[in-house]
């Protein structure tokens, strides 16, 4: 494994359980969120062609391109062919912890101090003897002869190896005798020497560096692959010294350097390669096969790329003159090549190993680099009532957690308090078990990251502690309010709302069709027993129904899940029923499940004409849907019982987002009759289309393990909603090819089901998509209507800027208004942020422009509608938190759940405003700020503001073409009519990549400062010498390396604009400067120092949000949010938070 600590065997990662330790990845850095040792399996050796492998169970996928230069597939190990070529990423390197200073100089004397430089110096000198011992050296024990003790031995050649090598016996064998004696040579431009130590004293060195194995058993000491960067650098300098050699080869125009290391031990040379990668140095491993019999193959490593001899030069280095200078002769050579980022090295042989040991990993992106793929959603956990499985429930839902998933849990099961135990007493109750997996839950958090755990816990309402579940939220919130009024801070991430109890968690009633229907008639409800079903007690059942509204409404807990219509729509009812529901309350299947979500945006299915593209839309959801299950079978899972349930019933979550958009570019209201038909039949034709798909990879793979037992129903299911697309009222307003598709979608899923089977239990949901809304470049989330028709945009300059809604002008074009007819709306709609009134709009066009919130929002009732429209079409159910207006009634909310269940909806929360203390964004004042009665008003003193200097629209230009590696690009400098720099643009010839878009919006930025009065020779200051990658050599005389981009970016604009005396303070070794400086060295004169003229400090700027402390800052135009039951939404752009 290839760490920013360096190179760790998986084994050790697992065995350490070593859960948030950070590996590399194809991108840079992710972290471990899970461990796995899966036994004993087939291992295969998957050899490359520059030496270098990788080692993985048949099933592991890696990335591989069949030709170069195309686009990767991911792909097992036994689907590989030689040929094919993986993504090799050199540059991978361990993170050092000093800077080694040694390509600019070579002189023995400045680069003997190299080994012992640095702060565990002893260490260092150690690796450096050790590489020589195992390179040109001696240890061992004799059994006979006068000499029996442990010796090592040490053979140079020059008085430069003699000093190395004594210089670091001085430091890491100080007390142990040596002797040293001349060995005769013919060369007598060589000092042989044998340097001889031995003794007992010698054998804690010797076994902690392996040195006892010599030959072909040598191997890199353990110890060096997490040991610090001098260490590896003194033994690579060491063996490299004793058995390498670099040549420098002109011949016909071509010139090539070359530094090689070469040993009859294999794995030695495998160990060096690994050892050199940990330094981010890419090198070559072939095997020299010798002639003589009585003579091994000759294994070499070899550095032939220009980049890489460069890095060996500044990190590693030799000993001797000679070879230091061969060195860097190899560096001045024309056209010096570049190694890149990332090489798709050849596979050359696959190599069957046998069974062994095998261990895996999880990391937060998916991928490590030997490019294993893990996805992982949302689960649901199952609990008998028994404190073992109690305990086993909160460790899962850790290691969850952990992994930066949600859960949900049922905890109907268990005992209430108001039952007897076996020994006497009572049971503790689920409410009580509730309170230790909610501290469990907040401290590990999700994902590791300072967000609250996702999870959620469902109780049954004939459940004997329902009432204490129902109200254990709200009285908690009772008592944050009576705290805040004592003066504690209860803001979310205050340490005083930590004793808040039940807030990582949604809580959520299961109700009958029974139970309502008791509800309705005013009857009473049955409280029963968990062990044997006896009547524990009894209660007016609209009171209860009253008691969860009112609770809902005070804090938002409890939502309520209609059992009854969820387990009517259930695929798999002789597996198990429905207990649960994940966090978000949009998956539903059997306990110990997995769902893997996906979201499509529907306003990318938009033709011109406003009309949804049908073909594309049938298209994109067979291709999404078959990605979904591909990636079943490779996700790695939490728990075993969560693995076995999600592969063997391979429930997938396919949903959209989007919604509100393309009904109101469409011309049709959220809240009509037309606008809920629409929407219906585009959801029927996505989960008709997924199904279809489904049973199409039925045909060719088998239908899900599951399917057997549960065939019947399921088909009855299927059926359901063919018969729910017949039903979809007032289609007129629905275009005919879309009803038309989806009665023969559901059509082809009925007649191909009966033949194949399905391959998936489940096929979609509909997520909220709050965080891959933002990727997918969408205006609402999930199910959601337009927020607003106006949209605030913050400035990073400060103030902001209002948008109208983009939807606004395709919803009035598509209603027949002129283009100067919709200049002129826009305009009004942006400078009074309504319709009303606006010019040429008809009254009877107002409704198509009704969003959640201003003067025209959507009544709540209109949610509720939407969610019954579509949710006959869903396999699961819809994530949808229902916005009430703070002066809604508990009445209300209690009708609400009401149509909800005569709707058809499988779940529902609510969520009232205001009604919870640690809401972000209040309307309260600050006492701290409040005047005493009279006290006049001082105002402070203006503070000067800079006046922003623009450059003309026609301006002289200089620009510079360059190179960074292996990154070409090209800087633009704007000039003022003094020729000082303006704004600078930096283009990387690679469009379109992170890099490239970093680079743009950074020198954006930059630019705005230089018009601002920020001096060019802070930016210089700053920016220049920055070590990070791409790095590399360059096209610039001048500047021949450089540490990243920005570093020379900064230093050529230095080098072009500011005077030597500032290119001479900051570092730039211009030619003016050099001969500047060799002038003063020439002289020899010092010259008194001129005093410093001071420069007032700035004006202190005004911290920002220093009001709104416990407020959460938008992810996507850092606007302030609220609260929205368990989620944040932005009140300026209308991002909800929510699982994706």
């Amino acid at each position: 494994m290839s760490t920013p600590e360096g190179m760790i065997p998986i084994g050790e990662l697992v065995d350490g359980d070593q859960v948030g330790r950070e590996v590399y990845d194809a991108s840079g850095v992710t972290r471990v969120v899970a461990v796995a040792h899966n036994g004993q399996k087939p291992v295969y050796r998957v050899q490359l062609k520059n030496g270098s492998f990788v080692e993985a169970t048949p099933d592991h996928v890696v990335k591989a391109v069949a030709e170069r230069r195309t686009q990767p597939q991911w792909l097992r190990v036994d689907e590989l062919k030689p040929g094919m070529r993986l993504h090799l990423h050199p540059h991978r390197a361990k993170v050092r912890e000093s800077a080694l200073v040694l390509a600019g100089g070579g002189s023995s004397e400045e680069s003997s101090d190299f080994a012992i430089d640095g702060q565990n110096r002893v260490a260092a000198a150690e690796a450096a003897l050790a590489g020589w011992l195992q390179a040109d050296g001696f240890v061992g024990q004799y059994e006979e002869g006068t000499n029996r003790s442990l010796t090592i031995e040490f053979q140079v050649a020059t008085d430069e190896e003699y000093d190395w090598v004594v210089e670091n016996l001085d430091l890491a064998l100080p007390h142990i005798h040596r002797h040293v004696r001349d060995v005769e040579t013919e060369d007598e431009s060589l000092s042989c020497r044998r340097i001889r130590l031995y003794g007992e004293d010698l054998r804690e060195f010797v076994e902690d560096w392996e040195l006892l194995n010599r030959r072909t058993d040598i191997r890199v000491p353990s110890r060096l692959w997490t040991a610090p960067h001098d260490e590896i650098a003194a033994y690579l300098r060491s063996v490299f010294q004793a058995d390498g050699y670099v040549t420098v080869q002109r011949s016909e125009g071509s010139e090539r350097g070359r530094i090689a290391f070469g040993v009859i031990s294999e794995k030695w040379t495998e160990d060096i390669q690994l050892l050199l990668n940990v330094l981010g140095i890419y090198s070559r491993r072939l095997r020299k096969q010798e002639k003589r019999d009585d003579r091994l193959d000759l294994h070499e490593v070899q550095i032939s790329i220009g980049s890489e001899r460069a890095r060996f030069a500044e990190l590693v280095g030799f000993i001797s003159d000679a070879k230091q200078a061969k060195l860097f002769e190899s560096l001045s050579l024309r056209g010096l090549k570049q190694c890149s980022d990332l090489r798709e090295e050849e596979i050359v042989a696959i190599e069957d190993l046998g069974v062994q040991d095998v261990y895996d990993i999880q990391t937060e992106s998916g991928e490590y680099l030997s490019n294993n793929v893990a996805v992982h959603n949302c689960f649901i956990l199952s609990i008998d009532d028994s404190m073992e499985s109690i305990l086993d429930w909160i460790r899962r839902e850790g290691v969850i957690f952990r992994g930066g998933s949600g859960s949900g849990v049922n905890l109907s099961k268990l005992r209430s308090s108001k039952e007897q135990l076996s020994k006497g007493g009572y049971a503790s109750g689920p409410v009580s078990f509730m309170r230790g997996a909610d501290a469990s839950a907040g401290t590990i958090k999700s994902g590791g990251k300072t967000r609250r755990a996702a999870k959620m816990v469902v109780l049954d309402v004939d459940h004997p502690d329902i009432e204490e579940f129902v109200w254990c939220k709200a009285r908690e919130e009772q008592k944050a309010r009576v705290l805040e009024q004592a003066g504690y801070d209860m803001s979310l991430d205050s340490p005083d709302w930590a004793s808040i109890q039940y807030q990582n968690a949604n809580n959520s009633v299961r109700v009958t069709d029974a139970f309502m229907e008791a509800v309705e008639a005013g009857a009473e409800w049955n409280l029963t027993a968990r062990t044997d079903g006896t009547v524990v007690e009894t209660v007016d059942a609209k009171k209860l129904m009253r008691d969860i509204a009112e609770a809902a409404w005070q804090s938002a807990d409890p939502g309520v899940q209609y059992d009854t219509t969820i387990n009517k729509w259930h695929t798999l009812p002789n597996t198990s029923r429905i207990n649960a529901s994940n966090p978000c309350s949009e998956y539903m299947s059997i306990d110990d499940s997995a769902c893997n979500l996906a979201s499509l945006n529907l306003m990318k299915f938009r033709r011109e004409d406003g009309e949804l593209d049908v073909e594309a839309f049938e298209h994109a959801v067979d291709t999404v849907f078959l990605a979904q299950e591909i990636a079943v079978g490779y996700s790695s899972y939490p728990t075993p019982e969560i693995e076995r349930n999600a592969k063997a019933y391979r429930q997938l979550g396919l949903g959209y987002a989007n919604l509100g958009a393309l009904l109101m570019s469409r011309g049709l209201p959220y809240d009509s009759d037309e606008g809920r038909a629409y929407a219906a039949a585009i959801t029927a034709l996505m989960t008709g289309r997924a199904y279809r798909k489904s049973a199409e990879i039925a045909a060719r793979m088998g239908p899900f393990a599951g399917h057997q037992p549960n065939a019947a129903p399921m088909l009855g299911v299927m059926s359901m909603h063919r018969a729910a697309v017949g039903n979809i009222e007032h289609t007129e307003s629905v275009p005919a090819d879309l009803l038309g598709a989806c009665r023969k979608a559901w059509d082809d899923v009925l007649d191909l089901g009966e033949v194949h089977g399905y391959r998936n239990a489940q096929a979609t949901v509909l997520a909220p998509t709050g965080t891959i809304s933002f990727m997918m470049d969408c205006d609402t989330t999930g199910v959601e209507p337009d927020f607003s028709l106006v949209k605030s945009k913050k400035l990073v300059g400060g103030g902001e800027i209002t948008i109208v809604n983009k939807t606004v002008p395709m919803a009035l074009d598509k209603l027949g208004y002129a283009p100067d007819e919709v200049k002129e709306i826009e305009a009004f709609i942006d400078e009074r942020n309504t319709i009303v009134g606006a010019p040429y709009v008809k009254s009877e066009h107002y409704p198509v422009f009704d969003c959640a919130i201003g003067d025209r929002a959507i009544h709540y009732t209109g949610h509720v509608k939407m969610m019954g429209a579509v949710q006959p079409f869903i396999s699961g159910a819809i994530s949808k938190t229902v916005n009430l207006p703070e002066t809604a009634t508990v009445d209300e909310v209690a009708q609400l759940y009401s149509e909800s269940w005569k709707l058809g909806v499988k779940a529902i929360a609510i969520y009232r405003d205001n009604c919870k203390v640690a809401q972000p964004l209040s309307g309260k004042a600050d006492a701290s700020q409040t005047l005493p009665v009279g006290a006049p008003a001082v105002s402070a003193p203006p503070v000067p503001l800079t006046q922003r200097r623009r450059l003309p629209e026609e301006r002289t230009e200089v620009g510079r073409k360059f190179r960074v590696g292996d990154h070409e690009g090209y800087i633009h400098v704007g000039l003022y009519d003094d020729g000082t720099p303006g704004d600078i643009f930096v283009d990387i010839a690679k469009e379109g990549t992170a890099l490239a878009g970093l680079m743009n919006c950074f020198m954006i930025a930059v630019s705005i400062g230089l018009q601002y009065g920020v001096p060019l020779e802070v930016w210089v200051s700053k920016f220049a010498h920055m070590r990070f990658e791409p790095s590399g050599m360059t096209n610039d005389a001048d500047i021949r390396i450089a540490k990243s981009i920005p570093d020379y970016v900064f230093r050529w604009m230095g080098k072009k604009f500011l005077d030597v005396e500032q290119q001479e303070e900051v570092g730039i070794l211009s030619p003016e400067v050099r001969a500047r400086l060799a002038a003063s060295y020439a002289g020899g004169e010092d010259k008194p120092a001129e005093p410093a003229v001071g420069e007032a400090a700035p004006p202190g700027q005004t911290a920002l949000f220093n009001n709104w402390e416990d407020a959460v800052e938008c992810a996507k135009c850092g606007g302030r949010m609220v609260r929205t039951g368990s989620c944040y939404t932005c009140r300026d752009c209308g991002t909800n938070t929510g699982c994706s």
